[in-house]
């Protein structure tokens, strides 16, 4: 074995050694929905009669353990694992599209440095109140599992490419200066999601419409925050790079995307603006499909234990035919913290779907939940 070998051997010998020291915590969240939706039209037809109700158990069931350590050397590692998953072993496949929550972070005065199954960059920066208001919806996608959309066009990406994706990910996050901070995120193969057969898995299959899998994404965000007698406001803005390739000698677009965010506080109110524009990102090459564009407008109220919600979510795309098709989710949404950690909510959603001018997917529905942490 190589002096360089025997080195790093005894670098990674003596950071797990530290850890294996450290201060662990566990904690725990569970959940469970019940629905009914009316659905006007499924994938075009009016006299479908399908109308979805019942129960479900969600995705985000877990317990997490956390351990903390200090180095000798001053710098603090931080690790996150979740041992359990609704539905889903995080330790040998990927999560149902879930982010398994399973990295470490070392902290100091250089900033924060994550490696691990996480959350990206623009997770870290732009502001979500989709996914952090009342019922974590719609973001959480949960309010879905009560209607069928339609799967026979492409209508847009309401976030960011590989915002909830499990693959492997180095993340690094400056401390705040004045108001600024930036992140820097780095994937290199979004296949990778957790299963062994994902380490160095690509897309292959001449039937793939579009690229997805991209190689060596990279993310480059930045934040300026600030408040003045009582208002806050955030000015957020980022971009991601990635490497697609070819299929059957069709060449596709690498990942050119842009996102930004801007939100306002006062009091108990928050409102947000968040923009996400991939335009012909990993679409076959002088192709006419592409402007994947999403937008969200959210603006929540709290008030004690109580939180109200609206968001109008649109996303847009253009497809092969050079013909529109656009999606218009509406959610108002309230929870109430009973304490101890349980939290009931209410779901109203109302989602649209048009392709080329023609409905394919009109449903409005109720979704209520409770969740508890511990």
């Amino acid at each position: 074995m190589s002096l360089s070998k025997k080195i790093l051997s005894l670098v990674f010998c003596f950071i797990f050694a530290k850890v294996s020291y450290a201060e662990m915590t566990f904690s725990g969240y569970q959940e469970f929905f019940a629905g009914s939706a009316d659905q006007a039209t499924l994938q075009g037809a009016t006299n479908h009669g399908i109308d979805k109700a019942g129960f479900s158990n969600g995705q985000y069931s877990r317990i997490t353990a956390n351990f903390s350590t200090t180095l000798d050397s001053g710098i603090e590692i931080n690790g996150t694992m979740n041992g359990s998953n609704r539905d889903c072993d995080g330790t040998s496949a990927d999560n149902c599209n879930v982010v398994n929550h399973n990295f470490m972070t070392f902290s100091g005065n250089f900033g924060n440095i994550s490696i691990g199954e996480r959350f990206d960059a623009g997770a870290a920066m732009l502001s979500r109140l989709t996914a952090s208001g009342p019922t974590a919806e719609p973001d959480g996608a949960i309010y879905p599992h009560f209607y069928t959309a339609d799967g026979n066009n492409v209508y847009g990406a309401a976030n960011e490419t590989n915002y909830a994706n499990n693959s492997m990910k180095v993340l690094y996050t400056s401390n705040v200066y004045s108001g600024f901070s930036f992140a820097v995120g780095y994937v290199p193969n979004s296949a990778n999601t957790g299963d062994d057969a994902t380490t160095n898995g690509q897309r292959t299959a001449a039937t793939d419409a579009q690229w997805g899998d991209y190689n060596d994404i990279t993310s480059i965000f930045g934040k300026y925050a600030m408040e003045m007698d009582g208002v806050g406001l955030e000015l957020v803005y980022g971009v991601l790079t990635g490497n697609a390739g070819q299929i059957a000698g069709n060449n596709y677009n690498d990942l050119d995307e842009s996102a930004y965010s801007v939100k306002l506080t006062y009091a108990g109110f928050e409102a947000d603006y968040r923009k996400n524009e991939s335009d012909n990102s990993g679409w076959v090459k002088n192709g006419t499909a592409g402007n994947d564009e999403g937008t969200s407008i959210c603006g929540m109220y709290t008030m004690g234990n109580i939180r109200g919600m609206t968001c109008h979510v649109d996303t847009s795309f253009t497809d092969a035919d050079n013909l529109t098709n656009t999606a218009e989710t509406m959610t108002y949404s309230a929870d109430y913290s009973l304490g101890g950690g349980v939290t009931v909510g209410l779901l109203y959603f109302d989602v649209e779907e048009t392709a080329n001018s023609q409905i394919q997917t009109d449903v409005d529905g109720l979704m209520s939940m409770i969740t508890v942490g511990f």
